[in-house]
């Protein structure tokens, strides 16, 4: 069976099959368009395995493009979504924003009903009238976050089959988020209600079409799911399209032997960037238009400068560039229907692109008109761009107590050869590593990515009690008929408030003992540590390539101004533009250029 990884970005969706790649221009209010339309151009035989990453989900809940939400809690903890943590943010600001509630104030019903920390009981459930005012609000969708129904979920199922006769769409926080902190809860189980209308029936859609295949999404785990789990669990989707990247970056790294690696991931829309050290970074939380969403994650970070960024001077005169995008529609201006002037505007200006590079020429490029919008401040919109791309990178290293500077960077997207250099350069990183097709190196690692099904189940267990008990504790997460598991535990200090995750396996308390000290700089092994979580990911994992031979030192040249990327032979030395289907690179002077076996391009420094 052929596989294809299609990743919908906000500018393009790109498409991957064996050694093929295939851009088109994103389509916004209808997805799917631009899915059977780039598949369609493909006209591939027979039928294929489809891993598909979306951006419905993450743009849904960035404008709050979302329907009317309901949420029920334990009586007297209906503003508890609201409430949060009573955090400022913003602390120097002096008029501080917030994002838009999902749930209106009116929408968030109580229920007679409370559970002790343990699990007992305190209050019997009293449903009373409560599905009908439920429905009698008007919403689509309603949310339920009872207090510790992740030690019983007796009361929430309860409250479930009753709303479920209403004909809404129900999401229970112990099947969504099944851990404690309530607030972080009840706001994934709300991210995750208000998402369902919104993904059900655009994956319904999407299945109806392809129903002759087998058709898979990409999850922020950085696993596949099917489109029935995801219409149940929209919110593990929602850093969907970014993990493809990730998931890529990792192979090329563990494929050319490189320990520390930096994913560099630039589009159109955003730039993406996370630390690699064998296999990715995963989080069991994330922050995401001021929701924090408790869901497996692999730990990616996400700042607003891609090519489609606009740039422009604020009330202070100061240059800004992001994070809003012209995204698909209009664009940037030298794609001849947008006026604001962006980063890839300036690139084309300062003659990194030229009319032959997007897409092979396929793609008219207005560049009189990038002129216009841009004028005299080319050179200063990627300063300030690349800026805000080395804080992101020194976000996931440096703020992590990890020094990047041992590490690879393997830059992709779009637009991340343009700006992989200088990055290395400002970071003082050793080299870059572009793989082969790298506007599509998204699509491309959703290819490669494993079946995967994420537990968790709150343990609050003494460290070393917990490992004695391991096998009891992980029973009722297992019967997934899966290949292989993956246990870990989030650990902590006694007393503390956050964790820290480690393997579950025997060495737990040590484990836990040299992390701590490796985030914080010191560990106490005369306190007790003890385990608030378990998780388990059940894993069907996918073929992995084989290593490559080390690589031989080549003997470099210099070269012409520009150059197709697939005329390299050899090494050669910068000053050179190398271009391709699906991006440009930029080697500047001082490094050198090679092209590798595996289609790969190697970018060092050179004395």
């Amino acid at each position: 069976m052929i596989t294809v990884g299609i990743d919908t970005g906000g500018t393009f969706t790109d498409f991957s099959v064996g050694d093929r790649v295939r851009k088109v221009r994103s389509t916004p209010r209808d997805p799917a368009a631009a899915i059977l339309e780039g598949l369609e151009a493909l006209g591939l035989p027979g039928r294929l395995r489809i891993v598909h990453g979306t951006t419905v989900a993450t743009n849904a809940l960035l404008t709050r493009a979302l329907p009317r939400t309901a949420f029920v809690a334990t009586r007297g903890l209906e503003d508890l979504i609201e409430i949060g943590r009573q955090e400022r943010l913003d602390l120097y600001a002096i008029e501080p924003s917030r994002h838009d509630p999902i749930v209106r104030p009116e929408d968030r019903f109580g229920v007679t009903e409370r559970l002790f920390a343990d699990g007992g009981v305190e209050t019997p459930l009293d449903l009373g009238d409560l599905a009908d005012r439920v429905r009698a609000s008007g919403a689509s969708a309603v949310a339920v976050c009872l207090l510790h129904a992740y030690r019983d979920p007796a009361h929430e199922r309860a409250v479930g089959d009753a709303l479920g006769r209403t004909g809404l769409f129900v999401s229970l926080s112990h099947r969504v988020s099944n851990e404690m902190r309530e607030f972080e809860r009840a706001a994934t189980t709300v991210a995750n209600a208000a998402l369902m209308p919104v993904i059900a029936p655009y994956q319904r859609r999407l299945a109806a079409a392809l129903s002759g295949h087998d058709l898979a999404i990409m999850k922020s785990s950085g696993g596949t799911a099917s489109p029935e789990e995801v219409a149940e669990f929209p919110v593990t989707t929602v850093l969907s399209g970014p993990a493809g990247g990730v998931v890529a970056a990792a192979g090329l790294a563990r494929r050319h032997g490189i320990p520390e690696a930096v994913a560099f991931d630039m589009g159109g829309t955003s730039t993406d960037v996370a630390f690699v050290r064998g296999e990715p970074r995963l989080a069991a939380q994330f922050v995401h238009a001021g929701l924090p969403l408790r869901v497996p994650v692999l730990d990616v970070h996400t700042v607003g400068a891609g090519g489609g960024s606009i740039a422009r001077i604020d009330a202070m005169g100061a240059l800004r560039v992001g994070p809003e995008s012209a995204g698909a529609e209009p664009g940037p201006a030298c794609y001849g229907s947008g006026d604001l002037p962006t980063v890839t505007d300036a690139h084309v200006v300062l003659g990194h692109l030229t009319a032959d590079d997007l897409l092979a020429g396929t793609l008219a490029l207005d560049v009189a008109r990038a002129h216009r919008a841009v004028g005299e401040l080319a050179a200063g919109i990627l300063r300030v761009a690349a800026a805000t791309m080395e804080r992101a990178i020194r976000t996931v290293t440096v703020r992590r107590g990890i020094d990047p500077r041992p590490a690879t960077l393997i830059a992709f997207g779009g637009a991340g050869g343009l700006h992989a250099c200088s990055l290395a350069d400002a970071l003082g990183m050793r080299d870059v590593l572009i793989p082969a097709d790298p506007g599509a190196f998204s699509a491309f690692g959703m290819r490669s990515a494993d079946r995967r099904r994420d537990f968790v189940r709150t343990v609050l267990c003494e460290g070393r009690a917990c490992v004695r008990e391991l096998d009891r504790w992980l029973e009722p997460m297992r019967g997934h008929h899966m290949a292989v598991e993956m246990v870990s535990a989030d650990a902590r200090y006694a007393g503390q408030s956050h964790e820290l995750p480690v393997p579950a396996d025997e060495h737990l308390v040590e484990r836990f003992h040299l992390a701590h000290e490796q985030a914080y700089g010191y560990c106490d092994r005369t306190r007790a540590v003890e385990v608030v979580n378990l998780r388990l990911a059940a894993i069907d994992p996918s073929p992995r390539p084989s290593p490559l031979p080390p690589r031989k030192t080549r003997k470099a040249r210099k070269g012409p101004p520009r150059l197709p990327r697939g005329a390299l032979e050899g090494a050669i030395l910068g000053p050179v533009v190398l271009t391709e289907t699906t991006a440009t690179t930029v080697v500047p002077p001082g490094w050198r250029a090679t092209a590798l076996a595996d289609g790969a391009l190697l970018l060092e420094r050179h004395a």
